[in-house]
């Protein structure tokens, strides 16, 4: 059975893969974790490796048939793009 994901879920599974990957990172003697850091220090870098990611890993879906109690359960007020896992990922 293939999962669907929104593209916000990719954004947190892509944050949690590079803290697996990463140390933390050193700022002024604070730690941070590798994702973390990236996601909020450099947003374009971030999402360009999301991007990457994801079309290695996922296939784009447009989807427009869910119900507004789905909807409403992922906290979006429209229908999003959507992606799920390639066969080979």
């Amino acid at each position: 059975m293939r999962e669907l994901y929104f593209y916000h879920e990719l954004e947190d599974m892509y944050e949690d893969m590079l803290n697996d990957c990463y140390d933390t990172i050193d700022i002024c003697g604070m730690n941070y974790n590798a994702g973390r850091a990236l996601r909020l220090i450099d947003e374009i870098a971030f999402r360009c490796g999301v991007s990457d990611w994801c079309s290695e890993e996922f296939e784009e879906i447009r989807y427009s048939n869910l119900t507004e109690e789905e909807l409403e359960h992922h906290g979006i007020s429209e229908s999003p793009v959507m992606y799920w896992r390639s066969e080979g990922g």
